[in-house]
This record gives structure tokens, C-alpha cells and sequence, in this order.
């Protein structure tokens, strides 16, 4: 113990040379437990900068492909991947085949008459009971297939968003279109659909047209699933890579 102490230099606090042994190495002990206890919370950074925790439930809310259409088990979907991703959380997907931008629309919305009503099991106020951290919304081309013009579209996407936000979901994410094998007309309101989105969305939206769309802005082949419209496994594979870069 006399050793110990006499190893001091000049330098050292008069307070700390008067300790005892034990009293030091209690110090000691307190010191190590609270730097033991200073561990940084796990984060993870979005492309827009901010913080997403990674204990997180994600919904998901849109058409076809975010349900999974296209791929040959639910598991190798988009969604699906994003589910076996992430580990400390939870993806709730409530998408349906065949749906458009006004089913997803708050419960009792106003619409026209001959565009669908809000389905209060899978829309926005379906999501929200969830308390997602982040909202997925990923509709394509069945807006436009039922006569929809594309400000109509981009008007039902910033309703569902501005829900959400005042609803205080820190992140809602949305899609582009995907390129589709219909008409040329369709394939213009997709781009013009892509861009608005694009644009209006900044760092909350995710292109995912792209990636998939050949230079006739058409579905690549190899992309393809055997229906002709939606992805195949490794298109699915494609999406999943581009949306979970915005999430995990």
C-alpha cells in the first residue's frame, strides 16, 4: 500500500493523496461502472439525415407488388424481406392487390362518386393503430387503369401523409409507380407519376421505377414474373434492396 502511494508525482491533486487505498479503488470501481454504463443508444441514419431506432414497426399500405404479387412465396417479396430483416421489429403489411391511392384515404373521406370508398381494414386509419414508427405507402398503376389523373393521385398521397405526420409517425416513405406493360398512355402517366413524386417528396421517396424499367421505360425481362405485370423474385430482390436502404 506504501509503495502505491509513493508513486505519486508532485503533480497529483492533494485531495487524491490523501485517499486511502480503499477509498481509490472505490473511486476506481465507480469510474469503470460508469463508463460501463454510457453505451450509445443503436441507431440507424436514413438518406434524409435523421434517426430511425431499429426497434421499429413499419406498416405498409398500398397496392398489388407491396402485397407481394409477383413473387414466388410471400418470403422473397419485398415485403417479405423486409420482415426477415428486421430482427428488432416488426413490418405490418396491409397492402391488397388491385388497390388505388382512395381506398388507402382516411376513414369517411370525401371522394367522387365513381372512385372507391376508404377500406377502413387496410387504409390509413388501419395503419395509425398500429403506431408505426414508419408508413410504407407503395401504390402503382391501378389509379391510373380506373381513369385517375395523376394530380389526383399526388392529391390522395398528401392526405394519407399529412394523417400520418399529425399522427406523429416519424417517417412515411413513398414509392414511385413501377414501370408497367400497358399502353403508351400509361406509361407517360407513370413517369409524369414518378417525377411528381419525386419531386414533391424529396428524401421521403423511394424510386423504385428505375431500377426495373428497361429503355422503353418497360419492366425489364429478366425482372419479369410469368403474369407479365409484376416482379419476379429478383425484381422483388431489387425493390427490397433500394426500400430497405431508406429503413435498416
Amino acid at each position: 500500500m506504501n509503495v502505491f502511494l509513493t508513486n505519486f508525482t508532485p503533480t497529483v491533486s492533494p485531495y487524491i493523496q490523501s485517499l486511502t487505498f480503499m477509498q481509490l479503488r472505490l473511486l476506481l470501481l465507480l469510474f469503470i461502472t460508469l463508463l460501463a454504463s454510457c453505451q450509445p443508444t443503436t441507431i440507424d441514419v436514413t438518406p434524409g439525415g435523421t434517426k430511425t431506432p431499429l426497434s421499429q414497426t413499419i406498416v405498409i399500405i398500398g397496392s398489388s407488388t407491396a402485397a407481394g404479387w409477383g413473387a414466388s412465396e410471400y418470403k422473397y417479396s419485398w415485403a417479405g424481406l423486409l420482415t426477415q430483416e428486421l430482427s428488432n421489429g416488426k413490418v405490418v403489411n396491409l397492402a391488397k392487390g388491385g388497390y388505388t391511392s382512395y381506398q388507402l384515404l382516411p376513414t369517411n373521406a370525401s371522394h367522387p362518386a365513381d372512385r372507391p370508398e376508404a377500406d377502413t381494414l387496410r387504409n390509413i386509419n388501419a395503419a395509425l393503430k398500429e403506431k408505426p414508427n414508419t408508413l410504407i405507402l407503395s401504390i402503382s398503376s391501378n389509379d391510373l387503369i380506373i381513369g385517375c389523373s395523376v394530380e389526383e393521385i399526388i392529391a390522395n398521397f398528401n392526405t394519407i401523409r399529412s394523417k400520418a405526420l399529425a399522427a406523429g409517425v416519424a417517417h412515411v416513405i413513398i414509392t414511385t409507380p413501377l414501370p408497367r406493360n400497358y399502353s403508351s398512355e400509361v406509361t407517360a402517366n407513370l413517369l409524369l407519376q414518378r417525377d411528381l413524386v419525386l419531386k414533391n417528396y424529396g428524401t421521403s421517396a423511394v424510386n423504385i421505377f428505375d431500377p426495373l424499367a428497361n429503355e422503353q421505360q418497360l419492366t425489364k425481362a429478366e425482372l419479369l414474373s410469368g403474369d407479365g405485370i409484376h416482379p419476379n423474385d429478383k425484381g422483388h430482390m431489387v425493390l427490397f434492396k433500394i426500400i430497405s436502404g431508406f429503413l435498416l
